[in-house]
């Protein structure tokens, strides 16, 4: 594991080999003595988000202060993965698998069949998606990665009838859904779909409670079924405490866990997900990843996330990669945990981009 005293030592030597007090330190970050203090002491780790800041007014790189000390040229490598491993442990931390009560032969809920999307204008075409083709059962959680300009955005447009094909066919439950009009779309989405954006699309003058019971009022539920059907998901969802809450009064986090209880409350046929932990801190983001992991294993939901995040794909049953308009590769989890799983990520977009990368590049592009 990674060796928080020597890491703070290190960040200490460079300190003070910069001439700065532990409090000029604090302002260039913009946090407090006291965080500085315990880094240096090996109390605390600095948060995700300071990794790359605290590198850059150092002059080290991201792999020498994970390993805690400089690293020579002819080192970097062998450095490099050690300090990976120990980053993954500590980000994910050691789950082992669970797995989950499902039929082998269960029903596709999504199937997605040689679908193109081309957009034309008056002097070219763009081909965003490119004869894609895949299939999602029920109760997985299936992820989409690919950098931006891949296609994974569009294709889940198109999957949520927000967008049309140019060609193929897209099943939902067993419904084309290329041949549902344009005025009956928003319909189906109500009917069919829970969304969890990256920006939360709550509404402000509602209150967390008023958010979740909206979804259930437009499905038509009962009056007398709404309440005892919030307080029994808010509970599940860590939220119970904030109901009476408007969303800027809430963090991110507890937000998107209100976007998530909107998204099941309503029993949709699939969930799906772009880039919900985007907006999100390294702590609510886990948080959020493991309410979505649940409520496919309690809730039998089923969730197609679109993601460039390992750490967050590494969550998944199973991975499509995209390049270019088109899917590259597949990965399936099997029976491995989340730190296997993560590191087999990496390899497959190694080899699909046919480069190596940056740690921090690679966790978050």
């Amino acid at each position: 594991m990674m060796n928080q005293i020597k890491i703070g030592a290190f960040i200490s030597e460079c300190r003070k080999a910069k001439g700065w007090t532990q409090s000029q330190l604090a302002e260039k970050l913009e946090i407090t003595d006291k965080a500085i203090s315990k880094w240096e002491t090996g109390r605390s780790m600095p948060d995700l988000s300071l990794f790359m800041p605290l590198c850059t007014l150092l002059d080290v790189t991201l792999n020498e202060l994970f390993a805690g000390e400089c690293i020579a040229e002819e080192k970097l490598k062998e450095k490099a993965d050690e300090v990976l491993m120990d980053v993954i442990a500590n980000w994910l931390g050691h789950d082992k698998w669970e797995s989950k009560e499902s039929d082998t032969t269960s029903e596709n809920v999504l199937e997605v069949e040689n679908v193109s999307k081309l957009y034309e204008t008056e002097n070219n075409s763009v081909l965003a998606v490119n004869d894609v083709s895949f299939q999602v059962p029920h109760g997985s959680f299936v992820g989409i990665m690919g950098a931006s300009g891949s296609g994974k955005t569009t294709l889940l447009n198109l999957i949520a009838t927000i967008d049309k094909p140019t060609y193929g066919t897209i099943r939902i439950s067993g419904q084309n859904i290329v041949d549902i009009p344009d005025e009956a779309t928003a319909e189906f989405r109500r009917r069919h779909l829970g969304f969890v954006f990256q920006e939360y699309n709550l509404l402000e003058t509602l209150t967390i409670y008023e958010n979740i019971a909206l979804a259930l009022t437009i499905k038509e539920v009962s009056k007398e079924s709404i309440r005892p059907t919030i307080q029994s998901l808010s509970e599940k969802l860590d939220i119970s405490a904030i109901l009476d809450k408007f969303p800027y009064e809430v963090s991110g986090g507890q937000r998107q866990r209100c976007a998530c209880a909107r998204a099941i409350v309503v029993n949709p046929d699939i969930i799906l997900a772009d880039e919900p932990t985007g907006a999100l801190d390294s702590h609510a983001a886990r948080q959020l990843l493991d309410t979505l992991a649940m409520l496919c294993r309690e809730y039998s939901a089923t969730i197609l996330m679109v993601t460039h995040d390992v750490m967050a794909a590494s969550y998944c049953d199973r991975i499509l990669f995209m390049k270019d308009g088109e899917i590259k590769a597949a990965l399936n989890r099997e029976q491995e945990n989340k730190q296997t799983f993560f590191t087999d990520i990496l390899k497959k977009i190694e080899w699909i981009e046919g480069e190596s990368h940056d740690v921090l590049e690679i966790v978050n592009p």
